[in-house]
């Protein structure tokens, strides 16, 4: 078996088994990753449409007659153990006998493949991004990360060709065009490629710490790091700069002086950030104290001004 120059398969860093329902997205033109069904009279041919770590979503055209003491044979050498869950109209459903590593499966395809041909497909991840078009900006969450671009859910009206730029955790922002707007999800196509050398493992990290949706709020809290009691506690989304590297976070607290933030960036003692604070830009700030729930308190270099907070909280 030898797989192609592209790959449409879906690797997803959740750890449920595919479900029997897999929409394709608008651009899927490559074809998935090969692979052959083994059991002890049958051998037969299929493609991976997605795989978790619980289990595959194949596509085949034989009928299958063993549904157990099966083996899915991948293309990079791995043969992993399990049974048919389900089938139906061409696809069925595998479910592996112990989990898999994802990310591990995905770098040993790489690894199989001449350095020119290592391309990453696409990554099923549910992570915080911001999105910016233009003076709009949106915290939502991502569908797919992928070296050429990526899939997310959306609020702002994206037309084909908008300019936009995504920023995940801990990556670079990423500048792109829209290639494909449907209801509330759409599709970005990066100006750059992501090098999978950088991608690999910032996915191992994300597969390891994944994150989480936020919302925005103004709450009641009593145990913030924040000692003034006049403090502003929040449940809002935010960006954080440490050198070239952003991060989505949330800002549970602010006075002039000081800002609470959660996140799961390894921020250290001391670590000089830039603030990207809502509706007022933003400013540099060091981190003073930090705590086990994985909370960061900061100290601005020059104070907020009080009409600042206002339009932070509004």
């Amino acid at each position: 078996m030898r797989q192609g120059l592209a790959s449409s398969t879906i690797f997803s860093l959740s750890g449920e088994a595919p479900a029997a329902q897999l929409l394709p997205e608008p651009g899927d033109h490559a074809a998935f990753d090969a692979a052959v069904l083994v059991g002890e009279t049958t051998r037969l041919a299929c493609s991976i449409r997605k795989l978790s770590a619980a289990g595959a979503m194949l596509q085949i055209d034989d009928e299958i007659v063993e549904a157990e003491g099966l083996h899915l044979e991948l293309a990079n050498g791995q043969s992993l153990a399990g049974r048919i869950a389900w089938t139906e109209q061409g696809s069925a459903g595998f479910l592996f006998e112990t989990p898999i590593d994802v990310i591990s499966t995905l770098a040993r395809n790489l690894a199989a493949l001449p350095a020119e041909r290592r391309s990453v497909p696409r990554v099923e991840l549910h992570q915080t991004i911001c999105v910016r078009r233009g003076n709009q900006v949106e915290f939502t969450r991502s569908r797919n990360l992928s070296q050429g671009g990526c899939g997310f859910e959306t609020d702002i009206a994206l037309q084909e060709g908008d300019a936009v730029q995504i920023n995940f955790d801990g990556l670079r922002p990423l500048d792109g065009l829209v290639k494909w707007s449907q209801g509330s999800f759409a599709g970005v196509a990066f100006h750059e490629d992501l090098p999978w050398q950088v991608l690999m493992p910032w996915l191992r990290q994300a597969q390891q710490q994944p994150s989480h949706h936020t919302r925005i709020a103004v709450i009641q809290e009593q145990n913030g790091l924040i000692p003034d009691q006049k403090a502003i506690r929040l449940d809002t989304p935010a960006r954080v700069r440490e050198g070239v590297r952003w991060w989505n976070v949330k800002l549970r607290g602010i006075t002039p002086q000081l800002v609470e933030f959660e996140s799961r960036a390894p921020f250290a003692n001391g670590a000089q950030l830039w603030i990207s604070l809502p509706n007022i830009g933003g400013g540099p700030a060091s981190v003073i104290e930090t705590d086990d729930r994985h909370r960061f308190l900061c100290e601005f270099r020059l104070p907020l001004k009080a009409g600042d907070l206002g339009r932070i909280a509004g």
